[in-house]
């Protein structure tokens, strides 16, 4: 009776057991993959549409003859989604290449967050090397496709007869290696990738960090560089203001279009603070030399010099320097020996130099075919400047802040050694066999002298041995 009784809850327990375990143990690839690949260029699209509309509806209210509309925000929105994905245009017939690269930094950021919760709903754990293949490929994939298709589609609707035109392949290729490196960042955690690092040696990898480390260090001191620099002619970018948008819809229009230029502002600034500095056209900039020129009417290209720079300019070289020294000294504990220093502080030189190059080949570009045209931070010599503050005032410190063969990794095992090998007694166990010899000898010898006492009694009488003898001695 307890068989039958038993059974029919274990099958069907086992079957509600496997029957969940069915359902969640195959993800809904379908659902998940298409918010990667949808939720994104809406989201952009969809604010710039209503920048768009906000800006022509703030225009028309103090400007004759504004008739702004959903159907004009919808098509102004098409041009403004290719430039949030670093897409150059063409706008009345003359490129436009230098792109704002806020909007770019906050849709990187849209991208991998979404790849990163797909990932996570799709069951990657971090550490596991399963999902390499099962999970991070086909979310990268699809958000680097699908942001690919979708900017073939928008340029092709943008025709030389509008305002702005761009290249159907140029922006498929632009904006699927966009989405792509995003997502890519935003799965490398919980996919592991970021653990394939540890195959690495050491000091590669403290290399690594050295390099970020200087990338940081250079682009914080650009933006403080920047931020000094609009303190001291706050009268010149009002005047800007003032002169060129008087109205709330132009005001508000140059208010986000400054906004969106700013990190390219902090890496021109960067530029200047390492040598080879900003050129916009015929004007250039750097800490020693100043060519002038004509200059755009945006607020932020009244912050570049133009007037001769004052004798003291070249102290701003003191900042690379001290980045450079920084990394140097925080890489100087990390290795025993000098060649693996000198590796080490060149593989943070080469890191950094790569980049702060890249931040200035994307700041700059085509401005027009008139005298603006280009704005440039050249890629090359910066590349150059930061490979060089990063890595000699590094090798220096690297090599003389600590004396080699002591460094802290060296160190402590030597400490250890030396505490664990003074509480060892050798000196005791050498003494103590010398005692026990000693004792030994001196019970050998008291054996010695009382043998012969002992020898006289052949018979065993030990008892009578003084008595008898000795009685016949006494008589």
């Amino acid at each position: 009776m307890t068989a039958p009784t038993h059974d029919p809850p274990r099958r069907g327990r086992r079957a509600a057991a496997a029957a969940p375990a069915r359902s969640t143990g195959t993800p809904a690839w379908l659902p998940v993959l298409a918010r990667v690949a949808l939720l994104p260029p809406a989201v952009c699209y969809g604010v710039a549409v209503v920048v768009a509309g906000v800006v022509a509806a703030l225009a028309s209210g103090t400007t004759p003859g504004g008739e702004p509309g959903l159907g004009q925000a919808l098509a102004v929105g098409i041009p403004l989604w290719l430039v949030a994905h670093l897409v150059p245009l063409q706008v009345t017939g003359v490129p436009l290449g230098v792109l704002p690269l806020a909007p770019a930094i906050l849709l990187a950021v849209l991208v991998a967050g979404v790849a990163r919760g797909a990932v996570r709903r799709l069951g990657a754990r971090p550490g596991d090397s399963r999902p390499l293949h099962g999970v991070l490929v086909p979310v990268v994939a699809t958000a680097a496709a699908a942001h690919a298709v979708i900017g073939v589609l928008a340029a092709a609707l943008l025709t030389p007869e509008n305002v702005v035109d761009a290249s159907p392949g140029l922006a498929g290729v632009t904006c699927g290696v966009l989405a792509g490196l995003a997502a890519l960042a935003g799965v490398a955690g919980p996919c592991g990738v970021l653990t394939l690092t540890r195959r690495l040696p050491m000091w590669a990898r403290q290399g690594l960090r050295g390099g970020l480390l200087a990338t940081a260090g250079l682009l914080t001191a650009g933006a403080a560089l920047l931020l000094a620099a609009l303190l001291a002619d706050v009268a010149d970018v009002r005047g800007v203001f003032v002169g060129i948008a008087p109205e709330a819809g132009s005001g508000a229009g140059l208010t986000l279009l400054t906004a969106a230029y700013l990190p390219n502002a902090v890496v021109a600034a960067t530029g200047w603070l390492i040598g080879p500095g900003v050129s916009i056209g015929a004007a250039s900039a750097t800490p020693t030399a100043i060519t002038s020129g004509l200059l755009p009417p945006i607020p932020l290209a009244a912050l570049l010099p133009q007037s001769p720079p004052p004798t003291w300019a070249g102290l701003a070289f003191a900042v690379p320097l001290a980045v450079g020294s920084l990394v140097g000294w925080r890489l100087s504990p990390t290795a025993p020996d000098a060649p693996t220093r000198v590796r080490s502080v060149l593989t943070a030189a080469v890191t950094a130099a790569v980049l702060v190059g890249l931040a200035a080949a994307l700041s700059g570009g085509r401005l027009g075919a008139g005298p603006f045209d280009p704005v440039s931070v050249p890629p090359g010599p910066v590349a150059l400047a930061v490979l060089g503050w990063v890595l000699v005032p590094g090798l220096v410190v690297a090599l003389l802040a600590v004396p080699i063969g002591t460094s802290g990794a060296a160190a402590r095992p030597a400490r250890r050694r030396a505490r664990t090998t003074t509480p060892t007694p050798p000196p005791e166990v050498a003494v103590e066999p010398d005692e026990v010899t000693d004792e030994v000898t001196d019970a050998a010898d008291g054996d010695v002298e009382e043998a012969p006492d002992e020898e006289p009694d052949p018979a065993g009488t030990g008892g009578d041995e003084g008595v008898g003898p000795g009685g016949g001695a006494r008589g």
